[in-house]
């Protein structure tokens, strides 16, 4: 498989951005639960759980036929080591995603209880990702360098690891799951480059590649030939230039409001996105629960209404220093048509490339913006809590309006029609207050020959670009 980023640091607990990472890390490490199709929250190492009354912890009971790579099995007392790790800031760049726990406790040798300081219908879905992985407790006492090594109970051990270019992994024989080993040998390789993926995939040096929206009529006489395909998954992340908002030059909302009118969205759509990527006006999309449709032309393309606003502000001499992630497109060229686009109604741009283990933590230094896809995860209450209530994501908090609502919205006792209620405000006052400069959604694509099965299956693309190979494989 051809994925467009190499693999870096192999520590899933050490991840800036899970979204980058998980291709490489999730066939060797498992997690308590994992997403499915859907999406939906499936048992992995939890073959089930129970929520508490109030809903404040969940108690997860461990299947009895799952180890480690070295024979040992995995129980609670591994899994509490690994969870305590990976919610420790001076031990994991991925604590933020795990704020909500205060403690986890070993209830029995199968009975891990996952304590938070709110009610937390998400429980089950954060503990999916692999900045939850479960790393075998013997590799942590010994302190491995899992940098560069990899210690887990998933369905594949590294035969080989090329940081920087690719992994190829073998089949790890006792896996509780055969359905999720399909393949005897899985290569993962990393190709920023969109040509070069492409032809590694016309070639015949993969099977299966991520198609990027702007290569969509590259692919077309691959496509027309009977043994190609391509899978589109529904929209769920959207690119965005992310913004502090606590940056001088915007923490009046209506400055904010006033660069968003200024990106000509359907522009960049059809010179560089094939009209493959629609414009966006908020962070819940079209289809997902909480998606406002009064909404739905919030920031039409409109110079004179951005400049109208800045004046009204009274607000001159605003820079943004733009990260774009070193050679990935298309965020380079949708920085330099944004870059243009701002600069037509008296806005600086300061494009700052960085490789892509530095663009998300220079980021949540503050004072930065972003251009770079928003996370999406299976519940909106995920989406909206990761990209604006995370430091690193969103370094000046929202508003507290905002922040309620999402708090509420975690709540398992409440019903349905009044959780969507919550996604539906959070969602407004995200787009109103101009948390982001919105740009466009974007659907997870990947292209396939016809030996390939289960690539409509990649799970984690229902709801984030990420291609899972979990239940992947080709025919004999």
């Amino acid at each position: 498989m051809a994925w467009t980023v190499a693999p870096a640091n192999l520590d899933p607990h050490q991840s800036s951005n899970y979204q980058v990472d998980f291709n490489y890390l999730a066939p060797v490490y498992d997690r308590l639960t994992v997403i499915v199709s859907g999406p939906e929250v499936a048992p992995m190492l939890a073959e089930s759980w129970e929520y508490s009354e109030d809903g404040t912890s969940v108690d997860f009971t461990l299947r009895t036929d799952a180890t480690f790579h070295d024979g040992t099995r995995v129980n609670a007392a591994a899994v509490v080591k690994s969870l305590n790790r990976a919610r420790d800031p001076q031990q994991a760049r991925s604590a933020p995603s795990l704020v909500m726990v205060t403690d986890v406790q070993e209830i029995d040798d199968r009975t891990v209880r996952v304590v938070a300081n709110r009610p937390a219908v998400d429980l089950p879905a954060v503990l999916s990702s692999t900045t939850a992985a479960i790393i075998n407790p013997v590799a942590l006492d010994n302190e491995v360098d899992l940098s560069v090594e990899m210690a887990g109970s998933g369905p594949y051990v590294p035969e080989q690891i090329r940081r920087g270019d690719r992994i190829v992994y073998k089949r790890y024989d006792g896996y509780w799951d055969p359905e999720a080993q399909k393949a005897a040998t899985l290569e993962i390789m990393g190709l920023t480059d969109d040509n070069a993926r492409l032809n590694a995939f016309r070639s015949g040096q993969v099977d299966v590649m991520l198609a990027k929206a702007g290569q969509t009529d590259d692919l077309q006489p691959l496509l027309s030939q009977p043994q190609y395909d391509m899978h589109t998954y529904p929209v769920a992340q959207f690119y965005a230039v992310q913004i502090d908002i606590g940056q001088p030059e915007l923490q009046d909302p209506k400055v904010r409001r006033a660069l968003n009118f200024a990106i000509d969205r359907e522009g960049i759509n059809s010179a560089l996105l094939q009209n493959q990527c629609q414009p966006v006006y908020q962070p819940i999309p079209e289809g997902v629960d909480g998606h406002s449709e009064s909404l739905q032309d919030a920031y039409t393309f409109d110079p004179e209404e951005t400049r109208r606003l800045l004046e009204e502000a009274g607000a001159k001499d605003i820079t943004l220093r733009l990260i774009t992630v070193s050679g990935l497109s298309p965020q380079a060229e949708m920085a330099t048509a944004i870059q243009a686009q701002l600069a037509e109604v008296g806005v600086k741009v300061e494009i700052i490339p960085l490789p892509n283990e530095e663009a998300q933590i220079r980021m949540g230094e503050g004072g930065y913006a972003l251009i770079n896809p928003r996370l999406a995860y299976p519940t909106p209450a995920q989406t909206l809590q990761t990209n604006y209530l995370t430091k690193v994501r969103f370094p000046t908090p929202p508003s507290q309006e905002f922040q309620d609502t999402v708090d509420k919205a975690f709540d398992p006792n409440i019903g349905d029609a009044e959780r969507t209620e919550l996604y539906t405000m959070a969602s407004t006052i995200a787009s109103e207050e101009a948390y982001d400069l919105f740009v466009c959604g974007i659907p997870t694509q990947v292209a396939f020959t016809d030996k390939v099965v289960g690539a409509d299956e990649g799970a984690q693309a229902d709801f984030v670009g990420i291609v899972d190979t979990r239940y992947m494989g080709i025919t004999s």
